[in-house]
């Protein structure tokens, strides 16, 4: 949408979320950080988000307020300061809090807490709300009780972005996973699958990126890498930003988008399946939620059953032996992202829908 001539975007960030990346400046960027046990930390923060929030105001103009997932502690009086001055609020809900596996800490488990209680309560303060998932469209609707103010937008994909662009390789090298590393996320069975395989094909490589939900479940994948007996074939890049992100995908052959068996898994959307697919290589999916009304096995993807240590390692294995797989599944998987995740298809549709807001 930022790209649409007549858009004046700002962005109100937390540090950590962003990944303590990269040093931003600009009237329309505001980088700001609370700790919720830190009273003065908590006057800065407000002080900081009342004053952009203000400032990014336009008279005369439809102002919306895009707030990323589930308000809590954290979001919730900058949302209701910007509802009070005249702000349209949209609320993207991206998880079921409900469900949510682990917690990092007391506090985090507050906010949570607190975020289940705020989403049953936004009907009374967001003007739209947007779901990712079939699961969650239907618990807000169930929550609304308006279908008017409920969108379904999946995670969609920049295709300018991620260009098809597939590579031709004589035998597949590298396996690509990025995102979280938290319990939903069944990463350590894409790590045993791995290990397994890389004894038959030693010029493997296991690529990860991102960063883990909490600590505890960081250090528990990084404990299984330490452990295995492919470490030396598994590295971890760290949280990249955009640029070398990008260049990653391109120099990668496997994607792979595992899930646990969870409800957390199953409610809501891999969030870097549209990425995947959209890069033009072979792609292995964990089948929940969504998932498989999307990809079909062996047309567009590898799809496994979640949990299933055995599947991704045939999944591996089939792809190292046969590396025709990579051309073939992701022509496919680019046509599955141009029909279900354009960017700007759905930006459209949010057009549409905004047009009923300045009433």
């Amino acid at each position: 949408m930022i790209q649409t001539k007549g858009v004046v975007w700002s962005n109100l960030f937390f540090t950590k979320l962003a990944g303590n990346q990269i040093a931003v400046s600009g009237d329309n960027l505001k980088e700001v950080e609370v700790e919720l046990s830190s009273p003065f930390s908590v006057f800065r923060f407000l002080r900081d988000s009342f004053r952009f929030i203000r400032k990014r105001k336009m008279s005369g103009s439809l102002n919306v307020f895009y707030a990323y997932d589930t308000p809590d502690l954290k979001t919730i009086l900058p949302i209701l300061y910007a509802k009070m001055l005249g702000y349209k609020i949209i609320l993207d809900i991206v998880e079921d809090n409900s469900v949510a596996l682990s917690f990092d800490g007391v506090m985090n488990r507050v906010r949570i807490k607190s975020g289940q209680y705020l989403l049953a309560m936004s009907p009374y303060f967001a003007d739209l709300v947007i779901a990712i998932s079939t699961h969650l469209k239907s618990k807000l609707d169930h929550i609304y009780n308006d279908l008017s103010r409920v969108l379904y937008i999946p995670v969609t994909v920049d295709l300018k972005k991620i260009p098809f662009n597939p590579t031709y390789r004589s035998r597949a090298e590298k396996v690509f996973y990025g995102g979280s590393f938290g319990k939903k996320d069944g990463l350590d069975v894409l790590i045993k699958a791995f290990s397994k395989v890389s004894g038959e094909f030693p010029h493997a490589e296991l690529i990860l990126t991102g960063k883990g939900e909490n600590k505890r479940d960081f250090n528990e994948i990084m404990e299984l890498i330490a452990s295995s007996k492919a470490s030396s074939q598994i590295k971890y890049l760290g949280f990249l930003n955009s640029e070398d992100y990008l260049r990653t995908l391109g120099e990668c052959d496997v994607f792979c988008v595992t899930r646990n068996n969870s409800k957390a898994a199953n409610t809501g959307f891999p969030s870097k399946l549209s990425e995947f697919l959209a890069a033009g290589k072979a792609v292995i999916a964990s089948s929940v939620g969504d998932v498989g009304t999307i990809l079909t096995n062996e047309e567009n993807a590898l799809l496994i059953s979640p949990e299933d240590e055995k599947a991704m390692y045939d999944s591996l294995k089939q792809i190292f032996l046969d590396s025709s797989l990579i051309e073939r599944l992701g022509t496919s998987g680019r046509k599955t992202a141009e029909m279900n995740f354009d960017n700007q298809k759905f930006s459209n549709l949010l057009f549409e829908r905004l047009k009923f807001l300045k009433n």
